[in-house]
Order: structure tokens, then sequence, then C-alpha cells
């Protein structure tokens, strides 16, 4: 026994875990939770010129959203979120809202910039004479320059010279106050008449005040119309329930994996779970540091992140345990174990990040952005945290010499080849009795099985077509919790009061007592129809009444639907290059067929049970595409290592070693999923009904990526490679 390696490895693990412990409440506290979370509202406005004149430029977006992100500070909300996005569009983020209703009746307000006079106003100190307004000033001309005496000073132009005269003879003397709306922002005084229709505006400002007040005399110049395209919109206790059911969720799902691990892997389950509890603390650093917004997605990313960071543990382990099952000590099946996987796990983590980064930027909305960001997060801290981490964990223990046994790692004795044995037909007639079914045998009863299915999807599609969501249709969506029982009858009536017109569409009722009420309109609800929803709930159930809403306009909804379609595609093709990069054409096109499979029957499920198809149906979609693979390649690798040592003389070969490929692979395969099903399941059974729908896709989807690789992807391909067989060089003399 080695009592050095034992106390590190029990430092390590002390010093790790007590880290964790110690700063956890801090980094819990620290997370920035989006709107979904915490109550909130997302809008993208898409501007245009108030008076339908003049062009929308850039700076002209800057310096719009820059005050509307100074008239969101002024109502008391913390960090707002506003971007500028394309050539006329802002999109506005804010959590955390208590009058929404206010917040947003601010916002969408056009600015008005206006000069005021003192004269006929009753108060001393007023300025109630309005004597220019923005759209006086020229577009743009507003600018900083500097006086004889270096200070910066803003220069503007008017357009009507002789307007600007009279009201400078008139106000010699005397303040000429800026406004921004109601924002008293400077009161320069008049010095003489100016009749060239330029002046100066002078005073103790620095640079940065001087360039400010120059951007909004340019701003109120070129005023812009705001119009709401897309809007999602939580309420506060909406948001926190929410919250609460998606962690209870997770919760329960670390809890499963933990224990899966800890009674399949034994003593490297231990390692995994210390592993996984420094993984979930780095990432919730990383958030931190990053000052990134955990979104309701974004926690379901984190939950099945966990289901997906054991993966590199499991490829791992099981091959320890096969090295250890033909006959190697422990520290070489370690060594041999670690190299052997850690291109397999390199290759199936760089597809799912390759579909994620792609959710990413074609996404669009903050939700779904926070869920891919999350994703790409996951995998890059897992591979640190279960791969070097958990290694070097492994590594004590097997050198502590404490544990010796193979029992210690889930392998009975029975199970190991003895290396000196000389009867390779013994060692033979094991690596036989290893594959328990002929999967190419069988292969055309598992092609015909999927055809069937494919046909139904077909036919599903061609009569029922998708239940799109308005993220796709246009429209408005209203999901409204109170705290009791709903009748449904009693929902329509009030829905149809508020919004004055006959539901063309019957709402449903949800929820764990049946509190929920969601409705979908195929026209853009108006912000006083929502309000008026709200007010009527409120009134007939109390005023514990919270309301999610999902409005998209038409245009957005078809750039949505065109963005999905490419994000698919791109995700498809840049997977499929990659697999023919790493392994060859064969494997890459047996690959995608595969994932094409796998999507199709998520997608054949929701049209047949008529289940809404919206941005997070296709975030499912996407990550099914960038995971499901990830048995794929680990069959696919196990496929080409075996080929290094095969001649192939017939079929009959190519068979047997596509069969013994998967059997040898078959306890990744299933386990790998198992960990991951058991997050996604949690998350359908426990979570949100927010993300209900993208937890069963996912589901669906994980089943169907395991199926798939196991029985299609491999016999996709030996179908394709048959008929080189013979014509390659021949190779080493094949071992079992």
């Amino acid at each position: 026994m080695n009592s050095k390696r034992i106390a590190a490895f029990v430092a390590t693990v002390v010093i790790a875990l007590g880290v964790v412990v110690a700063t956890m409440p801090f980094l819990l506290s620290s997370i920035r939770l989006g709107l979904d979370l915490k109550g909130g509202f997302e809008i993208l406005y898409v501007a245009e010129p108030l008076e339908g004149q003049g062009e929308v430029t850039h700076d002209a977006l800057v310096r719009t959203a820059q005050s509307l992100e100074r008239r969101a500070n002024q109502t008391g909300v913390e960090e707002p979120d506003i971007v500028v996005e394309g050539k006329n569009r802002i999109r506005v983020r804010i959590a955390g809202v208590t009058d929404e209703a206010k917040v947003r009746e601010i916002l969408k307000k056009p600015v008005q910039l206006t000069f005021r006079s003192a004269e006929g106003c009753k108060d001393a100190g007023d300025y109630c004479k309005i004597e220019l307004l923005g759209t006086d000033f020229k577009e743009g001309a507003a600018k900083v320059v500097y006086d004889q005496l270096n200070r910066p000073v803003v220069e503007i132009e008017v357009k009507d010279k002789a307007k600007f005269a009279d009201v400078t003879r008139r106000l010699v003397g005397k303040p000429l106050a800026i406004y921004l709306n109601d924002e008293l922002l400077s009161a320069p005084v008049v010095q003489q008449e100016l009749t060239d229709g330029r002046a100066q505006i002078t005073g103790s400002y620095t640079y940065e005040e001087a360039k400010q007040l120059a951007d909004t005399i340019n701003l109120g110049a070129l005023p812009l119309k705001l119009t709401e395209k897309y809007t999602q919109s939580v309420g506060a206790t909406l948001g926190q329930r929410s919250l609460e059911q998606t962690l209870t969720a997770g919760v329960v799902g670390s809890i499963l994996i933990l224990v899966f691990m800890l009674a399949v892997y034994r003593l490297p389950g231990i390692v995994a779970a210390v592993s996984l509890i420094v993984y979930t603390w780095a990432l919730l650093g990383l958030f931190v540091l990053m000052n990134a917004t955990m979104t309701l997605p974004g926690i379901a990313a984190f939950v099945l992140g966990m289901g997906m960071a054991v993966d590199a543990n499991i490829i791992t382990y099981e091959r320890i345990r096969e090295e250890i099952r033909s006959g190697k000590s422990l520290l070489s099946s370690l060594k041999a174990g670690s190299r052997q996987s850690l291109r397999t796990i390199l290759d199936a983590n760089l597809t799912t990040v390759l579909a994620a980064a792609v959710l990413y930027y074609v996404g669009g909305a903050g939700a779904i952005k926070g869920f891919s960001l999350t994703l790409i997060l996951s995998i890059a801290v897992s591979m640190l945290s279960n791969v070097l981490f958990s290694r070097f964990l492994l590594y004590l223990l097997i050198r502590s010499n404490l544990w010796k046994k193979p029992e210690h790692f889930g392998v009975r004795a029975s199970e190991i080849t003895d290396l000196k044995a000389a009867d390779s037909e013994k060692r033979k007639s094991e690596a036989r009795r290893l594959v328990r079914f002929d999967f190419v045998r069988h292969r055309n009863r598992f092609f015909a099985g999927s055809l069937a299915i494919t046909a139904l999807g077909v036919a599903t599609l061609a009569v029922f077509g998708f239940n799109y969501g308005v993220d796709f249709k246009a429209g408005t969506s209203l999901d409204v919790v109170v705290g009791k029982p709903v009748d449904k009858a009693k929902a329509v009536q009030l829905l149809e009061t508020a919004i004055g017109e006959r539901l063309k569409a019957q709402p449903t009722i949800g929820g764990v007592n049946g509190e929920r009420v969601s409705a979908r309109f195929d026209r853009v609800l108006s912000s006083e129809e929502i309000n008026r929803v709200k007010d009527a709930f409120a009134k007939e159930y109390g005023t514990n009444v919270a309301v999610e809403e999902n409005t998209v306009d038409p245009v957005i909804a078809r750039e949505l639907g065109r963005n999905a379609m490419i994000a698919v595609a791109i995700a498809s093709v840049g997977i499929m290059l990659y697999v023919a990069v790493r392994f060859e054409w064969r494997f890459a096109l047996a690959a995608i067929v595969a994932l094409l499979h796998d999507a199709f029957i998520v997608i054949s499920v929701f049209s047949l049970f008529r289940l809404e198809v919206n941005l997070p149906f296709v975030a499912a979609v996407l990550t099914i595409i960038g995971y499901s693979i990830n048995d794929t390649i680990v069959i696919f690798d196990r496929i080409r290592e075996n080929l290094r040592f095969a001649k192939l003389r017939s079929f009959d070969d190519l068979a047997n070693l596509v069969n013994r490929s998967v059997w040898q692979t078959m306890a990744r395969s299933i386990n790998t999923v198992l960990t991951v099903l058991f997050a996604s399941v949690m998350l359908l059974i426990l979570g949100s009904e927010s993300i209900r729908l993208f937890s069963l896709a996912m589901t669906v989807g994980l089943v169907a990526g395991a199926y798939s690789s196991v029985c299609i992807a491999s016999s996709i391909w030996i179908l394709l490679k048959k008929g080189s067989i013979g014509r390659s060089p021949a190779a080493k003399p094949e071992t079992p």
C-alpha cells in the first residue's frame, strides 16, 4: 500500500469539496437570472423614421438604444440588456420588472427632443414654451469640436435659419433649455442672435458629456418609431415557479446519475461523483465570471450537461474495464484505456459543440442563446473536470495499491482472459461469445422498421402537418397561471370578453392542479388586450395571477422558420464533413442518415400527436443531431480500430468485425444514453411546463439515437463498405 498516494487522493478530494462547499452559496447568489426565471420581458423592435423620411443609420440605432437604456434605468430596473441587431433592429431584455406595462409604455414612446424657453411660464425655473423640435435640426450635424481654449463644445446646425434667428434674437441673455422627453439635459444661455443657422453649446463639459449631448441632438433630429415584432414576457411569480420546478428536476436527475455511476462502476464511480460535483461548481463559476445570464432553457442545458459530462467517464471506464478483461494490470489498463478513449471523447464532444454553436448564432431569441451557450460551456468544462481531474484521481487510487481487485472496477474474475494462455482457440471462442446478437444479419429487419416509421411520419405530415407555435406561425400565445383550478368554460368566457371576439382555437388547461390556461391567437394582441386578459383573470380568481406572453410578428415568424431550416442544414452538413475528415466518407454518409432518421422520428411524433413546434423544439432537434451521433462515433471508432488488425476476405469477415465492434461498445452506448435520459426524463416529469415539450423531444430523440447508432448506422456503413472488400492492401492478420 502506498500511503502517500492515498494521502494525496484524500487531500485533493477534501480540498476540492471544501472549496465547492465554501464558495457555492456565493456562486448561487451571484448568478444572473434571465427574464423567464426572474420575471420580465424581451422585445425585438424594428425601427423606422418617425415621419417616414430619412434613413435608419447604424449611429441612429445606437443612439436610440442608448436612449432606451437611460429610460429603462430611470424606471428602477436592474441591468437592462439592450443591443442593436442588423440594420434596423433593437433587442431589449429586462428582468425583474414589477410593473411591466408601465415600462413597456415608456420604452415604445418615440424620442422627443425639444428646446424650451421660460417665456409665459408661471413658475420660476420652469421651461414650458417649446421653441424648437429635434426635427428642426439637420440630421447628424451635431458634433463635438474644441474652442480656442481647447474645451469641448457641441456644434449644431438647424434647417430653418430664419426661425433660428428669431428664437435667438428673442432669447439673448436668457437660457434655452434642452429636453429629451421630459428630462432636462442642459440649459445654455443664448449669447447673441445667430443668423447663419449654426451655434455652439458651451459649458463645463467633459468630452464624454459633450459627445452624449451631441448624440442626443442627432437622435432628436431623426427620431425613430419602434414597432414590437417579437415579445416574450413572463410574470415574476411564474418565473419563480419555473425556477423551483426545474431545479428540483435537476437535483433528482443528478442524484440518479450519481447512484448509477456508483452502482455500475464501483470505485471509478466514486471518482466520477467527485468530478461531477467539481464540474457543477466550475460551470457555475464560469457563468459568474462571464456575467452570463441563466435562462430556463439554460438550466435545462445545465441539467442535460450533467448527463453528458459523465459520458467521458463512461467511455474511459468502459475502455479500462475492457483492458482489465483482456488480462492487463490495473495500471496498464488505466494507461491504455485513457489513451484509447481520448480520441473518441474529443470526436463525440466536438460534434455536439458544432450543433450548439450553430444554434447560438442562428437561434435569435435570448433563451435559445442561453441554452446553446450553457451547452457549449458545459462540454468545455466537462473535458477538463471529467477527463483530466477524474483521471488524475483514478491514477492516485490505482497507484496506492489499496484496491487491487478487478471487482472494485466492476469486472468479475471470470471475465478476465489469461494473456499467457497458448490456446488461441479459447480466446477466439470468448470473442465469439461476446456477440450475443447478430445485428448485421438482421439489418433488413431494422431497415424495414425504420422505413415503416418513416412512411408513417411522411403520412402523418401529409395529413396533419405541423402544429406550429407562434414562433413560426405568428400571433400571440398566452399562458395564464392562477392560484386555483380553472374551469375551461369560464376561461373561454374571460378570454373572449377581454379581447372582444370569439376564440378560433380552444384554450387548454394544464398545470399540476389545472391552474394554467394556455391560449393561442393567430393575430398579434395589443398590450392593452393582454392587460385586459390579466385583469379579467385577476378579478375572477384573485390577484395572484401570472402571465407568460409570446408575440411574434409575421415577418419575424418567417425569418425564424427560415433560420431554423438553415440551422439544421448547417449542423448536418458540418457534422458530415467533420466525420468524413476524421473517419472517411462512408462513415460520414452512414452517420448523417442515422442523424436524419433520429430527427425525423421526433418530428413524426410531434406531428402525429399535434404537439406544438416552436423554437425550443428546434433547439431539441439540433441538440439531438449533435449528441445522438456520440454513440455512432464510439462504434465507428471501434470499427476503425478493429480494421487495422483485420484481413477481410469476405463479407462474413466484415460482418463479424462490425458485430464484434458493436458489442464491444454496447455498454458504452447504453450507459451514455441512460445518464442523459435520467436528466431528460426528470425535466419531462418534474420540470417547468414551459420546457416540457423540449424535454419530450429530447427524450424521444435520445431513444431514437441509441437505436439508430446500434442498429442502423453500422449496417448502412457495411453496405457501403462491402464493395471494397479485397481491393485494399492486405493488413495484419485478425486478432480477437
